[in-house]
């Protein structure tokens, strides 16, 4: 496959959604001052603190700022817990009427698990609020914003907006959309070799990178892969400390739910017991979706799993390919049924570009490592794309690239929803 690389637009899903009359919202940085740039830079940064345990909720900041000084800030630390208007307000020991709020999301006026927002910076007499962007739910979507300007409160929008919407790109897909955003991990040589001809893949990244992806395993609801990666390369799919040793699961998996979801048509794994997924099956819930056999040895096998903690769900065949499973069928049951509203996609090519070919990869992280394997392989990135010339390729924008060790780790999404294939 080739990647031809452009600079357009952003990709659909940070389209924000709108209030009426936002001809009064200025998005350029000349409509705010230097120190409130500052100041909103400073909530991002908070908000960034509850990455990974806020879904289905955003990562939201706030800071309060007041005659010059910062007096407090607060950020949403989990899902349950007080938003970050609210964490501000409690974390002040001074009073704060006649203060400025910089929060990064639209405050709510809902009555939920915690106190509406809204009300509360109304009760402490804040004289201006300035948001980073408008919440897209649907329930809120500038309600919270009206509600502070009918009490008076001077409002501005939009400061560092493309910031805030990136940083929520899992929030504002699944509010949208009402699917999961999907991420692919991508670990290759330079070459775009998942693996020698041999099938060897242990270890074509360094530990850095390794590392990085038990990181990257925690901002996730769950890591995807297909039964044939499970059997080829043993993994655990558990955010561990170090590579290798489930002894060190990473504390967020405790303390969140946190799913390994596997696609087996046939049921394979069962003939597996030893198998690092079944051995640590206490320690993270497991799904695993297959065709439904519908006879007694299936059921039987079925059950045998159950009582190994995992959870084994039927769907049909894919439409799209009349083979495999049904991957649109086993989205919309993670997120109804499980609440799943981000997925860590880690797998082989063929699983890869059955998720391609529909167009349901949101973002893509490669990490390169500096060797040519080179020669013929089954383990090519995209080998079953068959795009021969440049002007159907699929276009990404790299949003990042850092180095890593002696590897390379790209960012990138894709800026056209189009289906090859």
């Amino acid at each position: 496959m080739v990647f031809y690389f452009t600079d357009i637009s952003e990709p659909d899903i940070f389209k924000i959604y709108t209030i009426k009359n936002m001809n009064e919202l200025n998005k350029k940085k000349s409509a705010f001052s230097e120190e409130d740039q500052k100041y909103m830079k400073l909530a991002i940064k908070f908000a960034w603190k509850g990455r990974g345990k806020t879904s289905p909720n955003p990562m939201v900041g706030a800071v309060i700022v007041k005659e010059g000084r910062i007096i407090s800030q607060g950020y949403h630390r989990q899902v349950g817990l007080a938003h970050a208007e609210i964490e501000a307000i409690n974390n002040s020991t001074e009073p704060l009427d006649n203060s400025t709020m910089y929060v990064t999301l639209e405050p709510c006026t809902l009555y939920g698990k915690t106190l509406p927002c809204c009300s509360e910076i109304i009760k402490h007499k804040f004289k201006k609020i300035i948001v980073g962007c408008i919440d897209p739910n649907p329930r809120i979507n500038g309600r919270g914003i009206e509600f502070l300007k009918k009490a008076g409160i001077n409002v501005k929008i939009g400061l560092f907006e493309d910031k805030i919407m990136l940083q929520n790109e899992v929030f504002f897909k699944q509010i949208k959309t009402k699917t999961p955003f999907i991420c692919c991990k991508i670990a290759s040589s330079i070459d775009g070799k998942l693996a020698a001809r041999s099938s060897d893949s242990k270890w074509i990244t360094s530990e850095k990178s390794r590392k990085q992806v038990q990181n990257l395993r925690k901002e996730y609801g769950c890591v995807l892969t297909g039964i044939n990666t499970v059997l080829t390369d043993d993994p655990f799919l558990i955010p561990r400390k170090i590579p290798g040793d489930s002894s060190k699961i990473i504390h967020a998996v405790r303390s969140k739910k946190f799913y390994r979801v596997i696609l087996d048509s046939n049921l394979r794994i069962a003939s597996n017991p030893g198998i690092n997924i079944i051995k640590t099956s206490g320690l993270a819930k497991t799904i695993i979706f297959t065709e439904n056999k519908n006879n007694s040895g299936f059921y039987k096998i079925v059950k045998e799993l159950h009582k190994k903690n995992l959870d084994v769900l039927t769907v049909g065949k894919d439409p799209f390919r009349g083979t495999g499973l049904d991957i649109l069928k086993i989205l919309k049951i993670l997120y109804q049924k499980y609440e799943i509203t981000s997925i860590l996609l880690e797998c082989g090519p063929v699983l890869l570009e059955s998720f391609l070919k529909r167009g349901l990869i949101d973002k893509f992280i490669f990490f390169f490592a500096p060797r040519i394997l080179g020669g013929d392989s089954n383990y090519d990135m995209f080998p079953g794309l068959e795009i021969n010339r440049i002007k159907d390729s699929m276009n990404l924008k790299f949003e990042k690239v850092k180095k890593i060790g002696n590897d390379i780790i790209v960012t990138a999404y894709p800026l056209k929803n189009k289906k090859h294939g």
